[in-house]
Protein backbone atom coordinates (compact mmCIF):
# COMPACT_ATOMS: atom_id res chain seq x y z
CA UNK A 1 0.00 0.00 0.00
CA UNK A 2 1.36 3.41 -0.90
CA UNK A 3 0.99 6.53 1.21
CA UNK A 4 -1.67 7.75 -1.22
CA UNK A 5 -3.68 4.57 -0.54
CA UNK A 6 -3.27 4.71 3.24
CA UNK A 7 -6.27 5.67 5.33
CA UNK A 8 -6.21 9.06 7.09
CA UNK A 9 -4.94 9.14 10.66
CA UNK A 10 -7.39 7.51 13.06
CA UNK A 11 -9.19 5.71 10.24
CA UNK A 12 -8.79 2.28 8.70
CA UNK A 13 -10.27 0.50 5.72
CA UNK A 14 -13.21 -1.82 6.18
CA UNK A 15 -15.27 -3.96 3.82
CA UNK A 16 -19.04 -3.72 4.00
CA UNK A 17 -20.69 -6.64 2.26
CA UNK A 18 -24.34 -7.14 1.40
CA UNK A 19 -26.16 -10.39 0.83
CA UNK A 20 -28.42 -8.41 -1.54
CA UNK A 21 -27.64 -5.22 -3.52
CA UNK A 22 -30.55 -3.20 -2.13
CA UNK A 23 -29.28 -2.76 1.44
CA UNK A 24 -25.80 -1.82 0.21
CA UNK A 25 -27.37 0.83 -2.02
CA UNK A 26 -29.19 2.16 1.04
CA UNK A 27 -25.94 2.18 3.04
CA UNK A 28 -24.09 3.99 0.22
CA UNK A 29 -26.79 6.67 0.15
CA UNK A 30 -26.30 7.22 3.90
CA UNK A 31 -22.52 7.16 3.53
CA UNK A 32 -22.73 10.03 1.04
CA UNK A 33 -24.10 12.31 3.75
CA UNK A 34 -22.10 10.98 6.73
CA UNK A 35 -18.82 12.92 7.11
CA UNK A 36 -17.34 10.05 9.18
CA UNK A 37 -17.53 7.63 6.21
CA UNK A 38 -15.34 7.83 3.12
CA UNK A 39 -16.27 5.38 0.36
CA UNK A 40 -13.02 4.31 -1.33
CA UNK A 41 -14.38 1.76 -3.79
CA UNK A 42 -17.50 -0.19 -4.67
CA UNK A 43 -17.21 -3.78 -5.92
CA UNK A 44 -19.71 -5.60 -8.10
CA UNK A 45 -21.91 -4.77 -11.06
CA UNK A 46 -22.65 -1.05 -11.44
CA UNK A 47 -26.37 -1.56 -10.95
CA UNK A 48 -26.02 -4.09 -8.07
CA UNK A 49 -22.79 -3.66 -6.07
CA UNK A 50 -22.21 -6.19 -3.30
CA UNK A 51 -19.22 -4.77 -1.40
CA UNK A 52 -18.00 -1.30 -0.42
CA UNK A 53 -14.51 -0.40 0.76
CA UNK A 54 -14.77 2.42 3.29
CA UNK A 55 -12.44 4.42 5.52
CA UNK A 56 -13.83 4.89 9.02
CA UNK A 57 -12.66 5.01 12.61
CA UNK A 58 -12.67 1.88 14.76
CA UNK A 59 -15.44 3.46 16.85
CA UNK A 60 -17.60 4.02 13.77
CA UNK A 61 -16.95 0.43 12.67
CA UNK A 62 -18.22 -0.86 16.04
CA UNK A 63 -21.33 1.31 15.78
CA UNK A 64 -22.03 0.05 12.26
CA UNK A 65 -21.45 -3.58 13.26
CA UNK A 66 -23.93 -3.27 16.13
CA UNK A 67 -26.43 -1.54 13.85
CA UNK A 68 -26.08 -4.19 11.13
CA UNK A 69 -26.57 -7.00 13.68
CA UNK A 70 -29.65 -5.41 15.22
CA UNK A 71 -31.41 -4.50 11.97
CA UNK A 72 -30.31 -7.24 9.58
CA UNK A 73 -32.49 -10.06 8.37
CA UNK A 74 -31.14 -13.18 6.65
CA UNK A 75 -32.11 -11.89 3.20
CA UNK A 76 -30.90 -8.28 3.67
CA UNK A 77 -27.91 -8.47 5.95
CA UNK A 78 -24.88 -6.21 5.86
CA UNK A 79 -21.60 -7.29 7.41
CA UNK A 80 -18.44 -5.36 8.19
CA UNK A 81 -14.86 -6.56 8.52
CA UNK A 82 -11.39 -5.00 8.45
CA UNK A 83 -9.88 -4.84 4.97
CA UNK A 84 -6.81 -7.07 4.98
CA UNK A 85 -4.16 -6.61 2.30
CA UNK A 86 -3.66 -9.63 0.07
CA UNK A 87 -0.22 -10.99 -0.67
CA UNK A 88 0.88 -13.72 -3.03
CA UNK A 89 3.73 -14.52 -0.67
CA UNK A 90 1.46 -15.37 2.29
CA UNK A 91 0.65 -18.66 0.55
CA UNK A 92 4.35 -19.54 0.41
CA UNK A 93 4.40 -20.24 4.17
CA UNK A 94 2.77 -23.62 3.55
CA UNK A 95 5.56 -24.53 1.14
CA UNK A 96 5.92 -24.54 -2.62
CA UNK A 97 3.13 -25.98 -4.77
Amino acid sequence: MTEAQAAPAGKARYLIHAADGAPLADFLALADVDPEITVVDVIGPHDAPHTAVVEISADKARVLELHFRSTGTPSHQLTIEPDQPLSLFDSMQAGPI
